[in-house]
């Protein structure tokens, strides 16, 4: 990296990213070293550093652990945000967020809402804080900054970018998954070394991996201003996307495939199209994040690009968190790692091995690539069946490593990390020797290595007031009628409550003009009634029902909550600005 020649830097030019924003954007890369002289540096809870003289980056060595942490904003920066209003336009009156979802996603939904009150998260006020102190330091003002390195790495010549934000405000700013301070993103352009062309682009996505994170330079879907790509960031999350638009994003809830099964015979059974499922958005039943970007915010063409070096302490030797420690028990709300650790201390992939991370292991360049010739069916579906269960084994790692994380030791930890890296490139090893199973005559399909692409959801069947008022007010109805019930324990009201479901369910197929799903459930609806009212008179006598004011007690408080945050969603606009 040190040596890095003048050809190497001109191509780190030449190709660097253009990134977009949403108009809304609070925060745009920046310099880790003005980021860093406003922070206080901890270490287990107690602050080391920053307090008398600002932090220096050469003090983020190898001294500081995991365990350390800097912080940004601290608690007079947030009393001092008190009043002040965050310069930030609304680009909609009404969110597009919950009536983007299905009734069961906004189940979830309302649960992990609901959980943010209880749990470990990212204090109020941290994001106009935040904006607030960078703009005191200059931070906006200056040319946005790109950390970039260019290295060999199997038979490509890589150009990683790395781009660091002052803050993450995606669940305060735009109702997304977390906030915490600081962020990294990054983004990846592979080259034939033979003639120094860009052949493929990736960029971190949220949970997708593997070749889902990468365009072919030829693919369509990769908006390209000369030789240098276009990525869309997320707004508040930075995540990028190659295509401008709205991205959904569902974390999945462990123990509920049965319910996710159920889901989707219920929709057979109506007949019911859900768009997230079609086009390998994840899976159906799970929490739904909506992801904004639609690029109609600044641009950043102009970088202030600095070339990573191995002298850098920050980058080579500091392995603590870049923002404040929330220990949050689902770690979504805690401060980032650098560019090269992960939060435990092992190496990131993406760093370490950014060809394995990006699946191209066995995808040599054009000029490098030798085909194995036909082979049979049976060779074909024996690479189909070995990919499937891989396929398996990354996605339970994936989403058991956060747990490990938390209950295992440093040694598990790491084994655990190795062992995803090992599958990942065993991944990308059969993927290719699959394509090379093909026909040898047919011609390159530039979209072929996509599995579970990120796609823009596409516009509503109904917008507008009316779907954004009843996605917000569905789910409160509903723990309102359970709340009754346990409440008057009268099977009238369970037969009302019963009524109240139906017609919520009715209700969710007309605002989304379903109309022949609705006759269908008025149908099914009508057949099943009796039995319903059966069970629920069953469940109703039989029960002890001790302590049942208490829970509907708790129920009403939960949806009126729920109901009053999803209406402060829906957003107020006063003089084109809106309050966070």
């Amino acid at each position: 990296m040190d040596a890095l020649s003048d050809r190497h830097r001109e191509l780190l030019l030449a190709h660097a990213p253009i990134l977009r924003f949403d108009e809304r954007e609070l925060f745009h890369p920046a310099a880790v070293d003005e980021f860093v002289t406003g922070c206080v540096l901890e270490s287990d809870g107690e602050i080391v550093g920053g307090e008398d003289a600002p932090v220096n980056l050469d003090e983020l060595d190898h001294r500081w652990p995991p365990g350390t942490n800097l912080q940004f904003v601290t608690d007079a920066d947030r009393r001092a945000a008190v009043g002040d209003e965050a310069k930030r336009f609304a680009r909609r009156l009404f969110s597009p967020r919950l009536g983007r979802v299905g009734l069961f996603g906004r189940l979830l939904d309302a649960l992990f809402q609901l959980s943010v009150l209880v749990r470990q998260t990212t204090p109020q006020r941290t994001t106009t804080a935040a904006a607030l102190k960078a703009s005191r330091l200059g931070i906006p003002e200056r040319t946005p900054v790109c950390y970039a390195r260019a290295l060999r790495a199997g038979p490509w010549l890589v150009l990683h970018y790395s781009y660091f934000y002052v803050m993450n405000d995606w669940r305060s700013g735009y109702r997304g998954l977390n906030d915490h301070e600081a962020d990294w993103e990054q983004a990846w352009v592979f080259c034939d070394p033979a003639d120094l062309q860009p052949i493929w682009v990736a960029a971190s996505s949220h949970e997708h991996y593997g070749g889902d994170l990468r365009r072919h330079w030829d693919d369509d879907e990769l908006v390209r201003i000369g030789d240098r790509p276009v990525l869309y960031a997320g707004a508040g999350s930075h995540a990028l996307y190659f295509a401008p638009g709205d991205y959904v994003t569902r974390i999945e809830v462990p123990g509920l495939r049965w319910a996710l099964r159920l889901q989707r015979w219920f929709q057979r059974l109506l007949r019911i199209r859900d768009q997230a499922t079609e086009q390998g958005l994840g899976p159906a039943l799970g929490v739904p994040f909506v992801d904004i970007a639609v690029g109609t915010g600044r641009e950043v063409a102009e970088w202030d690009l600095r070339v990573m070096s191995s002298d850098w302490c920050w980058l080579e030797d500091f392995r603590g968190l870049w923002g404040l420690d929330t220990h949050d028990p689902l770690g979504g709300e805690r401060g980032p790692s650098g560019p090269k650790f992960q939060r435990n201390g092992d190496v990131r992939v993406s760093w370490a091995d950014p060809v394995g991370f990006a699946g191209l292991h066995g995808t040599p360049p054009p000029d490098h690539e030798a085909h194995d010739g036909h082979e049979e069916h049976d060779e074909r579906a024996r690479l189909d069946k070995a990919l499937d269960d891989l396929d398996d084994q990354i996605k339970r790692r994936t989403r058991l490593l956060p747990l490990a994380n938390r209950v295992a030791n440093s040694t598990e930890i790491q084994e655990e990390s190795k062992r995803l890296s090992e599958l990942l490139q065993q991944r990308s090893d059969l993927q290719d020797l699959r394509r090379r199973a093909s026909d040898i005559n047919e011609p390159f399909d530039v979209r072929a290595h996509l599995v579970q692409p990120a796609v823009p959801l596409e516009p509503p069947a109904a917008t507008g007031w009316l779907l954004a008022a009843w996605a917000a007010a569905s789910i409160p109805m509903i723990l309102l009628s359970i709340a009754a019930v346990l409440v008057f324990e009268s099977l009238s009201v369970a037969g009302i409550t019963l009524a109240v479901a139906a017609g919520v369910l009715l209700l969710e197929q007309l605002v989304r003009r379903r109309y022949q799903a609705a006759f269908r459930l008025l149908v099914i609806y009508g057949a099943v009634l009796g039995f319903a009212l059966f069970v629920a008179g069953f469940i109703l006598g039989g029960a002890v029902l001790v302590g049942r004011y208490a829970l509907g007690a708790a129920l009403t408080v939960a949806a009126l909550l729920l109901f009053a945050t999803n209406l402060s969603e829906l957003g107020t606009v006063r003089n084109g600005r809106r309050r966070i």
